[in-house]
């Protein structure tokens, strides 16, 4: 049983004291907190081996009795809880937290969250001692559902359709652990006469009473631990550690009084323990103490909480191994399926929230992305729909450092103020400009994304005809470019290019930006498809490139996104981005 001391991942937690425990930005490492939780709940689930070790005459035969009374299993518990003490003690002084333990304010909730565990303890291993291994490990991990409960009883807190679903399984489960439902050579009984007596466990009646009161108590525990999540770690455990030795040692001296009873002297203590079972006693203490519970932190600082209640579950596998092969207990089908319900019942949320949270990391990590690259975008809208229309073309390099303000070639840098763009030309005007200054034209084919050449941006069309014949250019190269009424292929198009540069799916903008499509549609079928939308010219002069831009305005889908997300303000850019991100991920979870 992972003991519930609060332990989230650190880098989460409300940092307290001075700061300087190193959980400020810390990363997880999620694969050696997936390793540091398995030997974690290796440890714990080793508890039914040390304990029968630890106190009976003979460690393989449960009828053979123990070497002290049947209150034993509650005194192991309080040795247990005391080196978890120890260790927390040895921690908070090791990473200097003294002040922050000494200005931690002790509540009930943290009080009675250690004092639950120490009572889940005392009465999970004594029902180790009294019951099968596979029932008393059962038991105790119907607290997660019990937890539920009592946060809906007692918080309000909603329950869904699947926690409804679980807490019926656990139920269930139950019934068919106790064999009071379940198969057999006849088919399906039910039968609520509980087997309170076998050969081997003399009390499994009773066994299976503290395994379920065990149960309870840790479901308790969880949800006191469920308050005061400002507290640290650290100081927390140690109080948390205190009062479970409280509980423990509460339940010891109750069973150990009820021995007083001629009837009941079964109870008392009565050690008499062999150099055997001190080694077991020390091994639980030890191994179930603080190896488990150390790794249990690093598991806390590396994992999610809804990885780490999950993979908790490896500690019921280990201890009904242990039971199966060392003890020789035989598994049943209604043991079976009995395991099967509750481990289902308590994990199935766990395993839900493990992948929701998975999806609502991802989602974050996209969304972030996403809000950069509108940053990005928005600042390039900044520019003036004439420049962004010019990046839509896909002229690359050259016309990047334009948007910028800034014209870099290879042999200078230009500052431009302002920049207006001539209208584009048809391929007749642009032959009677070119007659007009004496220079042949030729047509080429320069509007391709692949060019990447440097250019001399210039403004004026006559200029930088004038200029060409100035220094012999000789002749001038041209393109036009005319643009269609935009049709479903289009939008494709134009919605694999921003998915592109948005790095999300263009499924997924055509499904947030339906509207914005629609829009577009409407805005482009208004334009005349007769007119050239822009037209280039471009002239070499000793092997430096110099260039005209003419430019018609015409929609584009780019830009009537950005612009509606622009108008809408931050609303409406944090809607887009998390409708996105969110849809992004659902599409990512179909392949």
């Amino acid at each position: 049983m992972a003991d519930n001391t609060d332990l989230k991942p650190t880098g989460t937690e409300t940092v307290n004291g001075n700061g300087k425990d190193g959980s400020g930005g810390y990363k997880m490492r999620v694969g050696f907190g997936t390793i540091a939780m398995l030997i974690s709940a290796t440890g714990m689930g080793l508890v039914p081996l040390f304990s029968r070790w630890a106190t009976r005459t003979d460690m393989f035969d449960g009828a053979a009795g123990f070497n002290a009374g049947d209150s034993i299993g509650a005194l192991m518990a309080v040795g247990r809880m005391g080196m978890g003490v120890i260790f927390f003690v040895i921690l908070l002084l090791a990473t200097h937290k003294v002040h922050v333990f000494k200005k931690l304010k002790l509540t009930p909730a943290i009080a009675l969250g250690g004092l639950m565990i120490g009572l889940s303890l005392a009465c999970y291993v004594t029902s180790t001692l009294l019951t099968t291994v596979s029932n008393a490990v059962l038991f105790i991990y119907i607290g997660p559902v019990i937890c539920v409960l009592l946060a809906r009883i007692f918080r309000k807190e909603p329950m869904s359709k699947l926690q409804w679903i679980c807490l019926l399984a656990v139920f269930i489960g139950m019934l068919f652990g106790n064999n009071l439902i379940g198969f057999n050579e006849s088919g399906f009984f039910v039968d609520f006469n509980l087997q309170t007596s076998t050969p081997e466990f003399p009390m499994k009646g009773v066994g299976d009473a503290f395994g379920l009161a065990s149960g309870v108590f840790y479901g308790a525990s969880m949800f006191f631990n469920g308050y005061r999540k400002d507290a640290d770690t650290t100081a927390r455990g140690v109080w948390n550690f205190i009062f479970a030795v409280v509980g423990a040692g509460a339940v010891t001296i109750i069973l150990n009084s009820l021995g007083s009873t001629p009837d009941m002297a079964n109870w008392a203590l009565n050690v008499h323990f062999t150099p055997f079972n001190w080694a077991g006693a020390i091994l639980l203490w030890i191994i179930c103490g603080p190896i488990a519970l150390g790794f249990l932190l690093v598991a806390g600082r590396n994992l999610p909480a809804a990885d780490y209640g999950t993979i908790a579950y490896w500690e019921v596998p280990v201890a009904i191994f242990v039971g199966l092969v060392v003890f020789g207990e035989a598994l049943t089908i209604n043991t079976i399926i009995g395991g099967v319900l509750i481990i289902g019942g308590g994990a199935v949320p766990s395993i839900k929230g493990m992948i929701t949270g998975r999806k609502l990391k991802q989602q974050d990590e996209i969304g972030e992305k996403l809000a950069g690259h509108l940053d990005e975008k928005s600042q390039q809208g900044a520019l003036g729909d004439s420049a962004a229309a010019l990046l839509d073309t896909g002229r690359g390099a050259e016309l990047g450092m334009m948007a910028n303000d800034t014209k870099i070639t290879s042999n200078l840098t230009h500052i431009a103020t302002e920049t207006h763009f001539e209208a584009a030309l048809s391929e007749e005007e642009l032959k009677a400009a070119f007659a007009k200054h004496g220079l042949p034209g030729f047509p080429a084919k320069l509007d391709i994304p692949e060019r990447t050449e440097d250019h001399v941006q210039m403004m004026a069309l006559d200029g930088l005809l004038e200029f060409a014949k100035a220094n012999d250019a000789g002749a001038v190269a041209y393109d036009v470019t005319y643009f269609p009424h935009a049709d479903e292929a289009e939008v494709d198009y134009q919605l694999q290019q921003l998915g592109r540069d948005l790095e999300i799916d263009a499924a997924v903008i055509r499904d947030v930006c339906a509207d914005e499509i629609k829009e577009y549609l409407a805005l482009d079928a208004k334009r005349n498809p007769d007119l050239p939308v822009h037209s280039i010219v471009e002239a070499y002069v000793g092997g430096t490139a110099f260039a005209w831009y003419g430019m018609n305005e015409y929609p584009r889908l780019k830009r009537v996104i950005l612009n509606a997300l622009s108008q809408g303000g931050q609303k409406a850019k944090r809607s887009f981005i998390e409708r996105a991100s969110k849809a992004q991920v659902e599409l990512l979870e179909d392949y």
